[in-house]
């Protein structure tokens, strides 16, 4: 286990007695937290227990409704995320704030571009003010490449660097591991070691609990709001930790094993698949079977799915649909919508989801058809539609006439799924289903995922996250340079077996 300064002396930031509400809600009630120079505190809790806004008001974006924040012990001008920053408290949201057109330089600088005389931009400075924060976290990268072209742990990390830039004491990251493969989430593990034995304060929030045993000293655990326990990481075992996040005991759950279901119809047939980044693939999906895609991030799993839903253009190949005895071919991703697909993206914000549209919206959007009368909507028959699927998917709070952008990505996510649920998909993709999701809504999605398959529907799950998609599959297919170099039965898999495959190891071919 990684060993940081004890805690003695003055927090470098400290939140005494936080409350804050939101009309009615409460999303955080008399929150107490320290973190000390040096190092590395984890805040832990499921979807809604108000990590991401107790983060906000430590980061001077939210005013509290009531507490103080205080930096070397003296108050902290709240609601001024520039006062935060002058402070040194720089803050790393879940959902990265690159702009996709400018320049690795320019997105470091963002907010502090150095500039010349008449307000010219220093375009050297910019330069030397990124390289070294580069330099600071460890990563090369050419500077004047736009982020629209770099791989997603790319952005991730000139993120990291631009929050680094502006030489923080204390580092807030949250959820930074969501995209990553497991040797990129090695690496920025022992970075940030490294910036905390050069005494930085950092934050991290995750809801995969071996990296907090892996880097962190201290943790602050949330449940609805409230701080249910803080001390030292060692003093807790794994399934301890995971109890008190959620306020039971979820060792079944996340245990669980199955057998593999035995497949039924043919659904899904694609053969010879080309596109950008996928190059002559060909997959099958049967009806009540779990399909999963692994491979390490950029090798083209999600350009393959999309490709075959039609949700990309195919340059080649063909896909076909089978439900109810009648098979069709995709021609487009509308189509195979009509026909019985539904497709969870990677990409929830910018793919799935009308943020400034409310929860009950959302949800409707696809199942439109079932819930009219003569092409007339009927708003009870909607209310009550909306209301069972945001309860269905553990939604909290679950109020479908919020806005979907006023909630955490996990329960945003938690969205996405009840929409598609309402449409009684005979195939569903599910693209990284549970990424920033936490432990307890993770069971509850993979317990959807099982059912949906125990009910006959087709289920092509992507995942970066290798314990999901052992638990999940019936059979894994290992993506590499846009092929399939291996497939892997459920008795065999397992994860050195799939990185083995992804990183270009031997290929295996089962049933």
């Amino acid at each position: 286990m990684a060993t940081h300064s004890d805690v003695a002396g003055t927090p470098i930031i400290e939140g005494r007695g936080l409350v804050k509400r939101f009309g009615g809600a409460v999303a955080v009630d008399g929150v107490d937290i320290q973190v000390y120079p040096g190092g590395i505190h984890a805040v832990v809790g499921e979807n809604g227990a108000g990590k991401s806004t107790l983060m906000r008001m430590l980061s001077g974006i939210l005013t509290p409704t009531q507490g103080t924040v205080l930096v070397d012990g003296s108050p902290l001008e709240m609601g001024s995320a520039k006062a935060a920053l002058e402070a040194g408290i720089a803050l790393v949201h879940q959902e990265l704030s690159l702009v996709p057109e400018m320049t690795v330089a320019e997105n470091i600088s963002l907010g502090f571009t150095p500039t010349r005389a008449a307000g010219v931009i220093d375009r050297a400075e910019q330069k030397q003010i990124a390289q070294a924060a580069l330099e600071e976290i460890g990563v090369r990268v050419d500077l004047d490449e736009p982020i629209a072209r770099l791989s997603v742990a790319l952005r991730q990390f000139v993120e990291i660097a631009r929050a680094v830039a502006r030489q923080p004491r204390v580092l807030i990251l949250d959820e930074p591991t969501a995209t990553l493969t497991p040797a990129e989430t090695d690496y920025l593990l022992q970075m940030l070691e490294r910036l905390a034995e050069r005494g930085m304060a950092i934050i991290y929030i995750s809801h995969r609990i071996p990296e907090i045993f892996a880097i962190c000293k201290r943790v602050t655990i949330l449940r609805d709001g409230e701080r249910v326990h803080s001390g030292n990481v060692e003093d807790l075992t794994p399934q301890e930790m995971v109890d008190l996040m959620v306020g039971r005991e979820l060792k079944s759950e996340m245990q669980a094993d199955r057998e593999a279901n035995e497949p039924g119809e043919l659904v899904l047939s694609a053969r010879g698949i080309t596109a950008p980044g996928v190059n002559g693939v060909d997959l099958d999906v049967r009806a009540g079977q779990i399909v999963g895609i692994g491979g390490l991030v950029g090798a083209g799993r999600t350009e393959l799915v999309r490709a075959i839903i039609g949700a990309d253009p195919r340059t080649g190949g063909t896909a076909t649909l089978t439900i109810d005895g009648q098979t069709t071919a995709i021609r487009s991703y509308r189509q195979a919508v009509e026909r019985g697909l539904a497709y969870v993206p990677e990409e929830r914000r910018s793919d799935g989801l009308a943020l400034t549209m409310t929860v009950k919206d959302n949800i409707t959007l696809p199942n439109r058809r079932r819930l009219s009368n003569f092409s007339v909507l009927l708003p009870g028959k909607i209310k009550r539609f909306a209301q069972q699927l945001a309860d269905a998917v553990g939604l909290r709070p679950p109020i479908i006439t919020a806005e979907v952008g006023s909630y955490s990505g996990g329960n945003q996510q938690k969205v996405v799924l009840a929409k598609w649920l309402g449409h009684e998909p005979k195939f569903i993709v599910l693209d990284e289903p549970t990424r920033g999701v936490d432990v307890g809504a993770k069971a509850e999605i993979h317990r959807l995922v099982r059912s949906l398959a125990d009910e006959g529907t087709a289920v092509l799950v992507v995942s970066s996250d290798l314990p999901e998609l052992l638990e999940l599959a019936d059979v894994i297919h290992v993506v590499r340079d846009g092929k399939i170099v291996g497939t892997l039965p459920r008795d065999v898999a397992d994860e050195s077996a799939v990185m083995a495959l992804a990183a270009g190891g031997t290929s295996m071919v089962g049933a």
